[in-house]
């Protein structure tokens, strides 16, 4: 990890690889996409304030909340490290600084797929638009399957209710300048409720009874969580496979989001392949198995493909409507 400390403790700038784009990496976990009512959801875990991301972590146990901006110097571009509020000590800050290198895939060379990406006309387009947004990984693994547990089979707005309260009722917390910020809650918390106690939160019987005994196994050992990292990703995802409740789209989701794999494919994904519908110019929404072949052209980056695929729900219909023709265009010219 490449760092530069600056004159305040509480302070470190960590170099990041281009190309890259703090701003378009932090629009899938800060801004839900927006539902055709015009709702926008409030902020649970992750923030963004004065000019920074903002998260709590814990470090011993203890929470922390810490701040990334990213900035340019000397020509190069850094983000910027520091703790907001709590322990400002050497060992909590480089802690910190391992968490956002990974959070944000500091190093990895994206420029690789991006050269893949040029013989797709699609992909090529959605890369020039995206340009510089990395996966954002997430800084708990845990809490992205739990969260994928929860979002199974319901809305957007009912899902994030849910993990609302969830958050609330067991997670751990910290206060900044007269505001409260939640810690997803932690397997220990969780791993002593019930099914019953889970119910009043609107979380059915099924998810509950998968949540919990997630839990405990990851308390008694048998789900090691740091070591899934550690497995390839088809070992990895044959472990969480081997789970209640865990099925192909979420060890795929864990995978992508939590791991740091990069060729996951959740093929059965409906928002996938609507995505792919519509900029591959295909009739009819594709099967698995379609989407599948579209996507060997993706290979060793399918997970990168598809979030650039999925950001494209961020963006408004005119938006959608004019790349989609944009990309037509540029099928067309390829083809002469």
């Amino acid at each position: 990890m490449s760092q530069q400390s600056t004159s305040r403790q509480s302070e470190i700038l960590l170099a990041v690889r281009q190309p890259f784009d703090l701003a378009k990496t932090l629009r899938f976990i800060l801004s839900p996409p927006q539902l055709r009512n015009g709702r926008k959801f409030d902020p649970l875990l992750d923030h963004f304030e004065e000019g920074e991301y903002r998260r709590v972590a814990e470090v011993g146990g203890v929470p922390v909340l810490y701040g990334i901006a990213e900035i340019q110097q000397h020509g190069r571009s850094y983000l910027r490290i520091r703790i907001v509020e709590g322990a400002a000590d050497d060992r909590t800050l480089q802690e910190i600084a391992g968490l956002a290198e990974r959070q944000f895939s500091a190093g990895l060379d994206v420029s690789l797929f991006y050269n893949l990406a040029r013989r797709d006309p699609a992909m090529a387009s959605l890369v020039e638009h995206f340009y510089g947004m990395r996966v954002p990984l997430s800084a708990d693994i845990f809490e992205t399957l739990v969260s994928a547990i929860l979002e199974q089979q319901i809305n957007l707005s009912f899902a994030h209710q849910v993990k609302k309260a969830l958050i609330e009722a067991y997670g751990n917390f910290l206060e900044h300048a007269g505001r409260r910020y939640y810690c997803f809650p932690e397997p220990a918390a969780l791993a002593i409720t019930t099914p019953r106690e889970l119910l009043r939160l609107q979380i059915s019987g099924p998810k509950a009874r998968y949540i919990i005994s997630l839990a405990q196994a990851v308390l008694d050992g048998t789900l090691d969580l740091e070591g899934l990292g550690r497995l390839d990703p088809a070992a990895a995802n044959t472990k969480l496979l081997s789970f209640k409740g865990v099925g192909p789209w979420t060890a795929q989701y864990v995978g992508m989001r939590a791991l740091g794999h990069l060729d996951s494919l959740p093929a059965a994904d409906v928002g996938l392949q609507k995505a792919i519908m519509r900029f591959y110019g295909l009739r009819k929404q594709p099967s698995s198995t379609r989407v599948s072949q579209i996507a060997r052209a993706w290979s060793g980056w399918r997970s990168y493909a598809t979030f650039y695929l999925w950001l494209t729900f961020w963006e408004d219909r005119e938006w959608n409507e004019r790349m989609a023709q944009k990309i037509r265009g540029a099928r067309r010219t390829a083809e002469r």
